[in-house]
């Protein structure tokens, strides 16, 4: 280091300490990189590289970003999967003794962003911990942004995987002695892998064991708490200061919705494409305020078990809903409120600005407002209250910072006049400065009786008293002489000097004092994080619930009555995002019920495209949005709680992972015959499609069969295997429903209506037809479909895909679906061709047959 600069030496050891890291160092208005980073970063981020030193014969490659515009920079890093250091000045280079001392204040990395560093700020950005136990998972997650800091313990890698779909995982740390099943699992989040060590509980600070789960907790939970604290020390130490309590992950009993319903009922994303846009969360999420649609998104992916929980919540909802302009005028007082959890953050360690103060100001206010449109309302009574300290302290920031301040504290201009004198005087000294020095020159003018005395300014001098030599006479003893000229002589006093350091320095002054100000107002909201906290959280929860309300009234949704029983029953249901992807009053809607008692499991039937699976999912989304606490579009409903809705939906495969759409679809369902439990919903889909016909049809068969002998719980089951429909004669609880349609003209019309009975067939030809299929395709396609169903049922009338090795049935006279081998007349037909049998040997054909057939 000896042949570099001082600074590079900086540079240097910072960037040994944080080797893993992008190291931004500021020198002046600049983020700079050097060397292998500065060429990394001009690549990743489209910028110039320069050089430092470029007459020297190996000048070291440089690339800089200005630091008013460095957090999208950051974000791009991070976006492409790198950590970020950031080396700041810590001292005014204008005051410095030498060189500027500089540090690493912050380490960014994806799952420690602040909130103008995050892609999506409506949603949130978590850094999860697991450390197994002993015959358990502990599972902790934080997201620095807002200070969440929850966790869980958890029986097996199904919960764990469970609990990780109700997380946006950004980053995962991974402590060294993680089991290889564990690791896997953790690897698979397709987020960045951060390796730690293993903390040792004894040896933490003080400022991360006391936010840690309190002793009693499992020793697994406590480590992994141990090491996502630890790391944010590490990486960004002034945001503990804004790390909330710990608690549960989920704080009230909610059912479960596995990462497979979650994609097959679209809830978050479109299976197609992957995109926001037209997921059930889209169409949700009418929420004002950026916590609100957080909290909505819990809500939606954590829906609740216990009917008195979700009672209360759609006794919110409801009373909202009838009261329109309540509703209004509380929606309208929660518009444009800031995201207080996170402003909170940015203010502990960020960039802050007078601008987060007002916002804050601003979201008491607001929640004061809104708590009293509320406060009539039954539900409501001491829900939205803020604390007088928060009140307080936001008539405080009002009548201090102006309306609209720069975006920069160093910009000055955000404190209001009146404030402070000391402010006062030094901004008017810098608006007026040379006022006062006008000012002061006619004082002297008079107090001296020189009426040629002035006051005049040079770069050499700065400001002296000019006097001319006929007045010297006058001049007071107090008068220092500065220079002679020809024909006067200047002087200085301390007053002027005063004065002249004062109005030189005015501006600098008055942003200093600014700071102060400003620094004091930050510290007092940051010791109240706990307060304003609770505050987010109110005003997440009324915008949660106020969203709920509108979306019921602008779209005609319904109160459901949930209960403890079994029974669905929905009048005029709908499919919200179908329903809205159509032209208005076109959707046809649809009566389901199932007692969940006498039937607890529907073969669904009917044509491709009749509508099948749009039902079943418009069934599975209503139970979800009742027990989320929302009304649901239908006319009526009256939904008996569900402990998780499972579904297989779709086809999808998984090339990375080496699995096919079948073996996609067979781990699904296997999933759900292993923790499906008898309160649970099931919703499948084409089971057994993946693969030949006849193993599929066997596969669902069994896998209905299983259902309703060993698990017994309430299952939609859609399927185009027409032998299906035969299970109601020998499973128990079975019912047939279908989609009806219509042949029209050799047409076939979709009524898109739910009806009892097995659809008479499938129709899967005629719908090829409309697909342009060629005749002489579909006319083979009916010859085939004829052999096929030939011989559904035995002798007995029983199924022939019912048997089993202990029942045998007596041998059936017509053909079997399985049967090895044709009949040998069969084999005689199948090898005729009847157009070209003259009459005479038709008859003699037909003679031999009816002998072969009496000889059988």
């Amino acid at each position: 280091m000896e042949s570099v600069t001082p600074s590079m030496q900086q540079y240097l050891r910072a960037k040994a300490e944080h080797p893993d890291c992008i190291l931004l160092f500021r020198i002046g208005d600049f983020y700079e990189t050097f060397y292998e980073d500065a060429v990394e970063v001009s690549q990743l981020l489209d910028i110039a590289l320069t050089s430092r030193n470029k007459d020297d014969p190996n000048p070291v490659p440089m690339a800089g970003v200005p630091w008013h515009s460095v957090s999208g920079y950051i974000q791009r890093l991070v976006e492409a999967g790198r950590k970020v250091a950031i080396a700041e000045q810590m001292e005014d280079p204008k005051q410095a003794k030498g060189l500027v001392r500089r540090e690493v204040v912050r380490v960014v990395t994806p799952g420690v962003l602040l909130d103008t560093e995050l892609p999506d700020p409506s949603s949130a950005n978590h850094l999860v911990c697991a450390v197994r136990g002993e015959r358990e998972v502990a599972l902790v997650a934080l997201d620095a942004s807002t200070g969440a800091f929850a966790g869980a313990v958890l029986t097996g890698p199904k919960d764990l995987e469970v609990a990780l779909s109700r997380l946006t995982v950004r980053e995962v740390l991974l402590p060294e002695g993680t089991d290889e099943r564990l690791e896997a699992v953790m690897r698979g989040l397709g987020a960045l892998v951060s390796p730690v060590p293993m903390p040792d509980l004894s040896l933490i600070p003080d400022k991360v064991r006391d936010r840690l789960p309190p002793a009693p907790a499992p020793t697994p939970l406590r480590l992994a708490g141990a090491a996502i604290l630890s790391y944010l020390a590490r990486t960004h130490p002034a945001l503990l200061a804004c790390v909330c309590d710990f608690k549960p992950l989920v704080s009230t009993p909610t059912i479960t919705l596995p990462p497979s319903t979650i994609r097959n009922l679209e809830l978050l994303t479109t299976v197609a494409g992957g995109r926001s846009h037209g997921s059930l969360f889209h169409f949700l999420n009418r929420t004002e305020t950026a916590m609100g649609a957080r909290l909505l998104r819990s809500w939606l992916l954590a829906p609740l078990s216990d009917p008195a929980d979700i009672e209360a919540r759609i006794e919110m909802v409801a009373a909202l809903f009838n009261e329109p302009a309540i509703r209004a005028r509380v929606r309208a007082d929660l518009k444009g409120v800031a995201d207080v959890e996170r402003v909170l953050t940015r203010l502990a360690g960020g960039n802050p600005s007078a601008r987060d103060l007002n916002a804050l100001a601003g979201a008491a206010q607001a929640l004061a407002r809104a708590a009293q449109h509320v406060q009539g309302l039954s539900p409501f009574k001491g829900l939205a209250v803020v604390p007088e300290e928060l009140l307080e302290v936001a008539r405080d920031i009002a009548a201090t910072f102006v309306p609209d301040p720069p975006p920069y504290t160093r910009e000055g201009g955000m404190v209001r006049r009146g404030v402070n004198e000391e402010l006062d005087r030094a901004v008017a000294m810098a608006e007026d400065g040379r006022r006062f020095i006008a000012e002061y020159e006619a004082r002297e003018r008079s107090r001296t009786g020189i009426a040629a005395l002035k006051v005049r300014y040079n770069r050499v001098f700065g400001y002296t008293i000019e006097v001319p030599r006929s007045q010297q006479a006058r001049v007071p003893p107090e008068y220092e002489r500065r220079q002679t000229l020809a024909g006067a002589e200047r002087y200085t006093t301390r007053e002027l000097t005063e004065l002249e350091r004062q109005v030189g320095s005015a501006e600098e002054r008055s942003r200093a004092i600014e700071s102060e100000v400003f620094e004091t107002f930050r510290q007092r909201v940051v010791a109240l994080s706990s307060p304003f906290q609770a505050l987010a959280q109110t005003v997440a929860r009324l915008d949660a619930l106020a969203c709920l309300a509108e979306l019921a009234h602008a779209h005609n949704w319904c109160r459901p009555r949930v209960t403890g029983e079994r029974r669905i029953r929905l009048v005029a249901a709908r499919h919200p995002i179908v329903e809205a992807s159509l032209p208005a009053g076109t959707f046809v809607p649809n009566d389901y019920e199932m007692d969940g008692t006498a039937v607890t499991m529907d073969i669904i039937t009917g044509p491709n495209m009749a509508g099948k699976s749009t039902l079943m999912r418009q069934v599975a989304i209503a139970v979800i949005l009742a027990q989320m606490g929302s009304f649901v579009p239908a006319q009526e409903a009256e939904i008996g709680v569900v402990d998780g809705v499972w579904t297989r939906v779709g086809a999808m495969d998984d090339l990375a992972a080496g699995r096919s759409t079948f073996m996609v679809e067979m781990a699904e369902v296997a999933e759900m015959l292993d923790r499906a439990t008898d309160r649970s919903l099931l919703i499948l889909d084409e089971v057994g499609r993946g693969t030949s016909t006849f193993d599929g049809v066997a596969i669902a068969w069994a896998v209905a069969e299983h259902i309703q002998n060993k698990i017994g719980c309430r299952t939609l089951f859609a399927t185009h295997y027409h032998e299906l429909t035969e299970l109601p004669r020998s499973v128990p609880r079975v019912r047939n429903l279908s989609i009806a349609v219509k042949e029209w003209g050799g047409e076939v019309l979709f009524l898109r209506r739910l009806v009892d009975g097995p659809a008479s067939k499938s129709y899967g030809i005629q719908v090829a037809r409309l697909a342009g299929l060629p005749p002489e395709v579909l006319s083979r396609a009916r010859e085939v479909l004829a052999n096929l169903e030939a011989g559904e049922l035995d002798v007995m009338g029983q199924p022939v895909l019912a048997r089993g090795k202990r029942k045998a049935a007596p041998r059936a006279s017509q053909l079997e679906l399985f049967a090895t081998s044709p009949h040998p007349i069969v084999a005689r037909l199948a090898t005729l061709d009847p157009d070209r049998l003259t009459p005479i040997e038709a008859l003699q054909l037909l003679a031999d047959l009816a002998a072969e057939a009496r000889k059988c």
